[in-house]
């Protein structure tokens, strides 16, 4: 449960103090296996940790366990009097938490990240080394403990007092910072693009130039806290935005931002600043369909090196756009995909399946409407309830429907391994031979072309991969 209120100490239990000054500053990303079956992204908001700490540490470590052999009892040296966990994701809870208790008495330990911010006194309950848990944006409480702020003065901080845990006031979301990205000179590894654990070749990276989201779509939760309270939209500047992307060496970057085209005229900026700066390389970025309205700006992107336009359209159907307040119709759909066709940027629809009052045949127009707009590539998800999204409520009022331990929605007519069956019948029905073509050779059109060489050597591995995940499949 979020935390709203400050517990005082215990009295006569004394608060651990934070270590000054800070000699070797662990920073660990605790997860073996990726999100999903593309894994290449870096552990950005734990990089950022890290670039907070740098000026007060003699030396900052940033290890990603997915990367490494070793366990992160192997990276502490005599001299660690901090390490910082980023807990982002429900998955591998129990490793996570055997890494956590890993870590010897003498050092400081430090939980983050929305999963651990979700339920702070389970995660401190269930780690009893771990001193301190910061609660949602972790990067000015890691400063003010840097700078000797007692902990119970730190804003969004639960943290234990020696009888208990103690609960500082939550912090409140600010403007994001012009400095806000990471000193990429701390990063050990190579990030590839890969797929099913065949790395394809280019290197990729990514950036966040702004947080939140102006909409309020009824099944997304992203651009609130993990006490629900709603984020307005801030962004960095543009010249903060190409100087970090002047610092980084990789071939793709990716834009985590919510929302990338909110503000047209920035994003106008920022190709200006792009093509003056002579950076050479390709973006991909969350968009709106709104975007289509600026045809100007979608030309300056292609010529900056926007590659792919990630769009949100969830659904081929009105009555469920109105439910998820999505702000268009199926009509304004087609319209906005009639300029956005006429683009030569890669784009890539989100859909989602088991939308409450959704058939299986409502839900099976979606490759056809997905050809019908001209769309490059899809990805299919499950509803999936989350803190704050609302979803538990339209679900208890929705007879038939259900919520899964995992947060999954279901019904009584398209059970979770059903929707699963579909998803995969989807994906064939759309991704045919001739589509993947027409991918290829936009891709080729982009200047896409430049990374074939590298990605044809991984290809055979790839296919035997790729066919033998479709035998298992065949045979369930």
């Amino acid at each position: 449960m979020p935390v709203t209120t400050l517990a005082q100490p215990t009295v006569g239990h004394p608060v651990r103090v934070f270590p000054h000054p800070l000699r070797h500053a662990l920073c660990v990303y605790p997860y073996r296996r990726e999100l999903n079956r593309v894994g290449f992204l870096p552990p950005l908001g734990l990089e950022c940790i890290a670039a907070v700490l740098k000026p007060y540490a003699q030396r900052v470590d940033v290890i990603d366990l997915r990367m490494e052999r070793g366990r992160t009892a192997d990276f502490v040296r005599p001299d660690t009097d901090l390490v910082c966990f980023s807990v982002n994701w429900d998955r591998e809870a129990e490793f996570v938490r055997q890494e956590i208790r890993s870590i010897p008495p003498g050092a400081f330990t430090l939980l983050g990240g929305r999963h651990a911010s979700e339920d702070p006194e389970r995660w401190l309950a269930a780690c009893p080394n771990a001193d301190v848990l910061v609660r949602g944006d972790g990067e000015e409480a890691t400063a003010d403990l840097c700078r000797g702020v007692p902990l119970a003065q730190v804003a969004g901080l639960s943290f234990r007092d020696g009888g208990g845990i103690c609960h500082s006031s939550n912090r409140r979301m600010r403007p994001v910072s012009n400095d806000l990205f990471p000193d990429r000179r701390l990063r050990k590894y190579v990030y590839e693009m890969g797929f099913e654990g065949v790395s394809m070749g280019p290197q990729v990276d990514l950036v966040s130039t702004s947080r939140g989201c102006p909409f309020n779509c009824t099944f997304c939760n992203f651009s609130r806290s993990p006490w629900g309270e709603k984020r307005a939209w801030s962004a960095r500047s543009p010249e903060s935005v190409v100087e970090e992307l002047a610092q980084t060496s990789a071939s793709v970057v990716g834009f985590t931002d919510d929302l990338f085209t909110w503000d047209l005229d920035r994003v106008d900026k920022i190709c200006d600043l792009i093509l003056e700066a002579g950076i050479r390389k390709k973006y991909v970025v969350n968009a709106r369909l709104e975007i289509a309205r600026r045809p100007d700006v979608l030309r300056k992107m292609e010529q900056a090196g926007f590659m792919v336009l990630l769009l949100g359209i969830e659904s081929a159907h009105d009555k469920t756009l109105r439910s998820m307040r999505k702000g268009f119709d199926v009509a304004g759909i087609r319209r906005q995909f009639a300029v956005l066709r006429q683009s030569r940027l890669l784009q890539h629809g989100y859909f989602i399946l088991g939308n409450i009052g959704e058939s299986v045949e409502e839900i099976s127009r979606i490759p056809s409407f997905a050809h019908e707009l001209g769309l490059d590539t899809i990805a299919l998800t499950m509803l999936r309830d989350s803190p704050y999204s609302g979803l538990d409520e339209l679900v208890a009022a929705s007879p038939g429907y259900h919520i899964a331990p995992s947060g999954k929605i279901y019904s009584d007519f398209a059970s979770l391994s059903e929707l699963r069956a579909l998803r995969r019948r989807l994906y064939w029905e759309f991704y045919t031979p001739a589509q993947m073509l027409k991918v290829v050779k936009k891709g080729a059109r982009l200047g896409a072309g430049r990374f074939l060489p590298r990605m044809s050597l991984r290809l055979p591995g790839l296919a035997w991969q790729l066919a033998a995940r479709t035998r298992r499949r065949r045979r369930r």
